[in-house]
C-alpha cells in the first residue's frame, strides 16, 4: 500500500481526503475506509485462501489415512499370494508322490513278471502254454492304463 495524491477521491465515502492507495486494486481510500479495507481484504485471504488450504490440507490427511488402508489392501494381497504358492507348492508334492507310488507299484508288477521269465528261462522249464500265457501277461501289462485322472478338487490332489 502507497501513500497516493491528496486530491483523489475515496473510492468509498467519495471524500477528498483520500491518501492512500491500495497497489492491489489501484484504488484511492481515507485514513478510515483504508482501514476497512485492510480488514475485508484479511477477511478474505482468511476465507478465501486460509480455509481453502486447510480443506486441502484435510484432504491430503484422509488420503494419507486411506492409504494405510490400502497398504492392508496389499498386505492382503500378499497373503493371499503366499497361501496359493503354498497351495501350489503342496499340491506339486502331492503329486509327486502320487507318481512314485504309482511308478512303484508297477516296478513291483513288472518284478513279478521278470522273475518267472528268468525262472523258466535258467531251468529250461516252459512250453507252449507257458510262452502263451507269458505273452498274455505282458501284453496285459502293456495295455493297462497307466495314465491315471488326477482330480484337484477344494485344493486337495486326489
Amino acid at each position: 500500500m502507497a501513500t497516493g495524491n491528496q486530491s483523489n477521491l475515496c473510492s468509498i465515502c467519495n471524500k477528498p481526503s483520500a491518501k492512500y492507495l491500495c497497489i492491489g486494486c489501484k484504488k484511492c481510500f481515507c485514513a478510515k475506509n483504508f482501514n476497512e479495507h485492510e480488514q475485508q481484504l484479511s477477511i478474505k485471504f482468511d476465507n478465501e485462501i486460509v480455509r481453502s488450504h486447510d480443506e486441502l490440507l484435510d484432504q491430503i490427511r484422509k488420503f494419507k489415512k486411506s492409504n494405510s488402508l490400502s497398504l492392508d489392501l496389499f498386505n492382503l494381497i500378499e497373503q493371499w499370494k503366499n497361501m496359493t504358492i503354498n497351495k501350489v507348492e503342496k499340491a506339486q508334492h502331492e503329486l509327486t508322490e502320487l507318481i512314485d507310488k504309482q511308478r512303484i507299484a508297477i516296478i513291483k508288477q513288472f518284478e513279478s513278471i521278470t522273475r518267472e521269465i528268468r525262472y523258466r528261462r535258467e531251468e529250461e522249464n516252459f512250453v507252449d502254454n507257458d510262452i502263451d500265457e507269458l505273452k498274455q501277461k505282458l501284453e496285459q501289462f502293456t495295455q493297462k492304463d497307466t495314465t491315471k485322472t488326477i482330480i484337484v478338487t477344494n485344493n486337495q490332489i486326489d
